[in-house]
């Protein structure tokens, strides 16, 4: 029972696992296991540096540090489901195809038809040529 009493208290305090120490470990799995078939030493030091980084945070008292840095990768990470689901619902939509404006980058939602057809950009005005090879 001394054990556990002593173990509660090193942890309490402290911040623990997050996102960000899951997205390390899981970055150094990766580059664990490719380094199996690469062999490079300096690749199993970075490994060992992204392992110790992931366990200083686990283990930090600065509490208010760790949630910003917390922050800061899940806002970076946060477009990873929204171009999944952008992705999906265009592949899912068989009637339309989604081509880029080269003059203002805009995303037109224009209809399938095979072929070869003049259209003109809503935000631009600019007058682009689409390739339509399936319907």
């Amino acid at each position: 029972m001394d054990f556990r009493y002593r173990l509660m208290r090193f942890f309490m305090g402290r911040y623990g696992a997050d996102e960000t120490a899951y997205v390390l470990f899981g970055i150094s799995a990766v580059l664990a296991i490719s380094n199996i078939f690469l062999r490079l030493w300096y690749l199993q030091i970075i490994i060992y540096l992204i392992m110790a980084f992931a366990i200083y945070r686990m283990f930090s008292h600065n509490i208010a540090a760790r949630t910003k840095e917390n922050r800061v990768v899940k806002n970076f990470l946060s477009f990873l489901p929204k171009r999944y689901n952008t992705y999906k619902t265009r592949k899912a939509d068989k009637t339309h195809i989604y081509k880029k404006c080269p003059g203002c980058k805009a995303v037109l939602r224009l209809p399938r038809r095979k072929g070869k057809h003049t259209t003109v950009c809503p935000n631009c005005h600019l007058k682009f040529s689409v390739k339509v090879y399936k319907e």
